[in-house]
């Protein structure tokens, strides 16, 4: 097998990209390529409901133990996708109302599962461990970022489309690495003609 780019990483037999997006939830929205062409994705990363709870797990989103009894129970993958196409939208500032109501019925159904729990040292909200919890533990998160103060943080690679938090103002691409060098490439090759 040839080397992956250096933008993949082969997790648990599942070809995944590498968190950029400095946030989980950042990092969801770019398990595909190319947002910037609305079609079909050149390239899908979650290709099924077992590669979604190999990337929970890879992200640090759901514990590996929790992903491997999730792993006995599988569910759907169109909600998965079809949540991140729409959160997609809203945190990228292109959302039209349907859309919204969209994420924002998934952040509510999440939040309504909730249980407050007694725990060691007081108390703590907690999702029941059922074939809904990564895509709800995802909505709460999105929840928390889209009312958060890192909301205002959010970019958008020019190249790619993919999302990340940029809180210092200087970042331009989702990775340097990738699509930095290219815009490199490009620049050098248009200057040198």
């Amino acid at each position: 097998m040839s080397a992956l780019p250096s933008h993949l990483e082969l997790v648990e037999g599942v070809v995944l990209p590498k968190p950029v997006g400095a946030h989980p939830v950042l990092d969801f929205v770019n398990t595909r390529s190319e947002w910037t062409a609305r079609g079909p994705a050149r390239t899908e990363w979650l290709t099924s409901h077992d590669a979604f709870l190999t990337w929970t797990s890879y992200v640090g989103l759901l514990p590996p133990a929790t992903v491997n009894r999730l792993r006995e129970h599988p569910a759907e993958l169109q909600p998965v996708l079809e949540f991140r196409a729409s959160l997609y939208d809203v945190l990228s500032g292109d959302a039209d109302e349907r859309t919204f109501e969209a994420v924002a019925q998934r952040i509510e159904q999440a939040s309504a599962h909730r249980r407050f729990v007694r725990t060691q040292h007081g108390a703590t909200w907690e999702l029941p461990e059922d074939e809904d919890l990564p895509l709800h533990t995802l909505a709460l998160r999105a929840g928390e970022l889209l009312t958060g103060a890192e909301r205002a943080h959010i970019r958008s690679c020019p190249s790619c489309g993919w999302l990340f938090l940029d809180p210092r103002g200087r970042r331009r691409w989702c990775s340097m690495a990738t699509c930095g060098n290219r815009a490199k490439v490009r620049a050098h090759a248009a200057r040198t003609r």
